[in-house]
Order: structure tokens, then C-alpha cells, then sequence
């Protein structure tokens, strides 16, 4: 045939590793802003950086992602493969040289596809864990105004018991009642 290249089982095509490396420009500083704003930056910043990493975990933008990270994995795991595979012992230098470069190129494809799974997947837990601390920190702060709360309306019980005043409750009135009784009855 004209043009094309007949491939025997020997042969094997690198793949194309170029387009592994732009993701990992996304990934990693992505990563590295999560990490410095979970280890040295306050609360405000995290939440920050929670809102931009939603726009990957939250919205339809996962489901893209997954296909992505399913087809990284097909393909890593390709790599992997091509990197095991025994090479033919007999043959020219040119040869052996050609199956050295692709076995080179498929450890590279296996490390730098290995390396987008995990930064996708480390992006993913790290928002998820962002999320759950920003929880526990709201109700923790919850809890500790309701217990401000309560300490001082139970100073405010005990100095009103230490004066010997105790709180008075109203009674309602005859009329009141009578009033509930026939909106009850009429009701009912």
C-alpha cells in the first residue's frame, strides 16, 4: 500500500507523550496552591481555593474528567506493557537502538501519565477534605457561641436567684382562655 506502514508484532508505536505534559501544567500548581493553603494559609484562603477546585470537582467539568482519567489509565497501562515487552536479541544496531527508545519512551509515557492519575486523584481528596474542615469549623464555631449563650444566661439565673427574685411567668386570664376555647370550638 501507498503511505502507510505495515506494523509487525514486534514493532510497537510510542505513544504520544507530548499531550500528557500539558494537564500536569494545571495539576501540579494546582496541587501546590491546595497544600499551601491548607499548611500556611488561614481559613479565608481555603475557601478560596475550595471555590476554584469546585469548578473540577463539583460541576459537570468531573465528568469530563473521569473520561479523561480513564483514558490516561488505558493508556498508562499500555505503557506499562510496552515496557515489559521482551526485545528481539538478533538484528541490527539500528535495531536494538529503535526497541531501546521505545522502551525508554514507554517508562516515560508510564511515569508521566502515573503522574497526571495521581494529581487528579490528589486534587479530588484535597477538595474533599477542604470541604469536610470547612464544616467542622463552622460548627465548631456554632457550638461555641451556643455555649457563650448559655454561660451567660445561666450567670444571668444565678444572679437573679442570688438578689431573690425569681422570674415571673403571667397567668393568662380568664377571658383569654374562653377567647382559645371558642376559636376551638369554632375551628373544630
Amino acid at each position: 500500500r501507498v503511505g502507510s506502514k505495515n506494523l509487525s508484532s514486534g514493532e510497537a508505536m510510542v505513544p504520544m507523550l507530548g499531550l500528557a505534559y500539558w494537564p500536569l501544567l494545571l495539576w501540579l500548581p494546582l496541587i501546590a496552591v491546595q497544600y499551601a493553603a491548607v499548611v500556611h494559609l488561614g481559613s479565608g484562603m481555603q475557601s478560596a481555593v475550595h471555590s476554584i477546585t469546585a469548578i473540577f470537582v463539583d460541576t459537570p467539568v468531573c465528568s469530563l474528567m473521569k473520561i479523561i482519567w480513564c483514558v490516561m489509565l488505558v493508556l498508562c497501562l499500555d505503557c506499562v506493557r510496552n515496557v515489559f515487552k521482551p526485545g528481539t536479541a538478533a538484528g541490527s544496531s539500528d535495531m536494538q537502538t529503535a526497541q531501546m527508545f521505545e522502551a525508554y519512551a514507554a517508562k516515560e509515557g508510564a511515569l508521566v501519565l502515573a503522574l497526571n492519575l495521581a494529581a487528579m486523584m490528589a486534587i479530588q481528596a484535597l477538595h474533599v477534605i477542604t470541604g469536610r474542615y470547612a464544616k467542622l469549623e463552622l460548627n465548631l464555631d456554632a457550638m461555641k457561641r451556643q455555649a457563650q449563650q448559655a454561660s451567660e444566661f445561666s450567670k444571668q439565673l444565678m444572679a437573679d436567684s442570688k438578689e431573690g427574685k425569681a422570674p415571673e411567668t403571667k397567668m393568662e386570664s380568664k377571658k383569654e382562655e374562653e377567647k382559645e376555647g371558642e376559636l376551638r370550638k369554632r375551628v373544630d
